[in-house]
């Protein structure tokens, strides 16, 4: 295997040639753009609304409202969009993107800004906000075959790094330009109110590209409830406990029930799920708060004020630096969890990050601060991939879009006190307890992580060895090409078997069946 052949498969690239389609593409491209936007406007919001004349706590507080906002016009746009459809609610964000973006680049008022951010979408600190995100994970989740999801999620975490890398730096560029060749004052806060303009422009350029997704998006397409029935068939015996008896049955079968699961899309969780979900809940708001003290704003902020009143576009050029260095190590995230498995690799790669970050303010020159930032980050944003597909591994096709909304509500809403902590310590002058609070927390998430799921078994690990878990298989090789396809099989009694189940189809199911079994 020549070096650009090996390159190809450890980041993923040979993996989304091959499986990817156009609508994977144009989500890639969305979130790509979305992030970029995020990036540029979280640069300047803190400091756009410190020049404004707000204190601490005010622009504290404004970031937690706007938090809050978002995860309820979130919540209730992903829980209903596999009923009214996901294209729609996508383009009802993109519009809500633009208006957001419109207040803030005609108004300075404090109320104004606050009531654009709770009923528009924008980012307070370049992560996800508004419904994009459960809609696309649980989107490519049923566009991408089960051996190439931890891939493709790769790469839909590999763009927003990379959109946000280059939404920081041409943020820091356009203030450095406007700063020196059009001598504007950046505490007069006229610079700022140009990269919300372009913040409004993204999101029309979003609305259009929703038009380009086809119909295989939504959740009632007739290959998402394929693969529902696939995946209930293999995790009969780990969410039933009923008969387990299987028997070979005629593809009109199987016709008849993917269409009666079909007919209505569903989002109750059984009881196995719904212990998953709640413990993900705890875990993921544990670390979500930790995040919320620290995102890009609040972490410019600091670095300004720190060092003076720094030149704001270093500090977009040095955030561009940390987000592409994420980028890089996101391209190698789904081959690291090839090798250790989902969990740990969620968890080896996100427990240096707090190490690094807990050294950041004991950092005595900016330079030192910048290398730390970047070794934190080449590690921060290679748990995202395996974490999402143990998201979209451990819960079934019809669960996914209302459990990937519920974690997402989850996150947000736990990130909402999170600059409410550091308004407060940074009226006290103790930015050192923000990092230090910040970074036990996400040791205690890691940790946590490790204990509730390192032997958690997926559906799909019916098809694999018993005793085998998800520290041990990647999602990416769950399926294996020497078993029949479950589409193929179906719980039904032995009497109803029928002419199909005499003579060959018989020994052909029963040989099937016996296969599985050993395995």
């Amino acid at each position: 295997m020549g070096f650009l052949e090996w390159l190809s498969h450890e980041t993923s690239i040979h993996s989304l040639l091959t499986h990817g389609t156009r609508d994977i593409y144009i989500i890639l491209l969305s979130r790509f753009l979305r992030m970029y936007a995020y990036g540029g406007a979280a640069l300047v919001l803190g400091i756009f609304l410190y020049t404004a004349g707000n204190s601490g706590p005010q622009i504290g507080a404004f970031m937690s409202m706007t938090l809050l906002g978002d995860a309820a016009i979130s919540y209730v746009l992903t829980m209903v969009s596999d009923k009214i459809g996901r294209r729609r609610v996508l383009r009802i964000g993109s519009l809500l993107m633009t208006l957001a973006g419109t207040v803030f680049a005609l108004s300075r008022n404090y109320y104004l800004l606050l009531f654009a951010a709770i009923f528009g979408v924008i980012s307070p600190g370049a992560h996800e906000v508004g419904p994009f995100r459960a809609v696309e994970e649980s989107t490519l989740a049923q566009l991408t075959p089960i051996e190439a999801r931890t891939d493709v999620y790769a790469w839909f975490a590999v763009t927003s790094t990379i959109g946000m890398s280059l939404g920081l730096c041409v943020s820091g560029w356009i203030t450095y330009v406007l700063r020196t060749y059009f001598e504007w004052d950046w505490k007069e806060g006229h610079m700022y109110p140009f990269i919300f303009a372009i913040y409004a422009v993204v999101g029309l350029v979003k609305f259009c590209l929703t038009f380009l997704l086809s119909e295989r998006c939504e959740a009632n397409y007739d290959r998402q409830t394929e693969m529902d029935v696939a995946e209930r068939e293999a995790s009969a015996p780990l969410m039933g406990g009923g008969d387990r008896r299987t028997s070979y049955s005629t593809p009109r079968k199987v016709s008849e029930t993917v269409r009666r699961i079909g007919g209505t899309v569903h989002t109750k969780l059984t009881p196995e799920s719904r212990t998953i979900l709640m413990k993900l809940c705890c875990l993921f708001a544990l670390n979500s708060f930790a995040s919320g003290m620290l995102p890009v704003t609040l972490m410019s902020w600091y670095a300004n004020w720190r060092y003076r009143w720094f030149l704001t576009n270093r500090v977009g050029y040095t955030m561009a630096a940390v987000w592409l260095v994420a980028s890089i190590a996101n391209l190698f995230s789904a081959s690291v969890a090839r090798r250790l498995g989902l969990v740990r690799a969620m968890v080896f790669t996100h427990l240096p990050t707090a190490i690094f970050l807990a050294f950041i303010p004991l950092a005595s020159t900016w330079w030192l601060m910048a290398m730390l930032l970047l070794a934190s980050s080449a590690f921060g944003s290679m748990d995202q991939a395996p974490r999402s597909a143990f998201v979209a591994a451990v819960f079934l096709p019809s669960e996914r879009t209302a459990v990937m909304s519920t974690l997402n509500l989850v996150r947000t809403l736990a990130a909402a006190g999170g600059p409410l902590v550091t308004g407060y310590f940074h009226e006290k002058k103790m930015w050192t307890a923000v990092f230090f609070l910040s970074a036990v927390l996400k040791i205690s998430y890691d940790i946590g992580l490790l204990v509730m799921f390192v032997n958690t078994k997926l559906p799909e690990t019916l098809r694999r060895p018993r005793d085998t878990t998800v520290t041990d298989v990647d999602v990416g090789i769950l399926l294996s090409e020497s078993l029949t396809p479950p589409e193929a099989f179906e719980r039904v009694d032995d009497e109803e078997v029928g002419e199909y189940g005499r003579g060959y189809g018989k020994d052909q199911g029963k040989w099937n069946y016996e296969h599985i079994e050993e395995l």
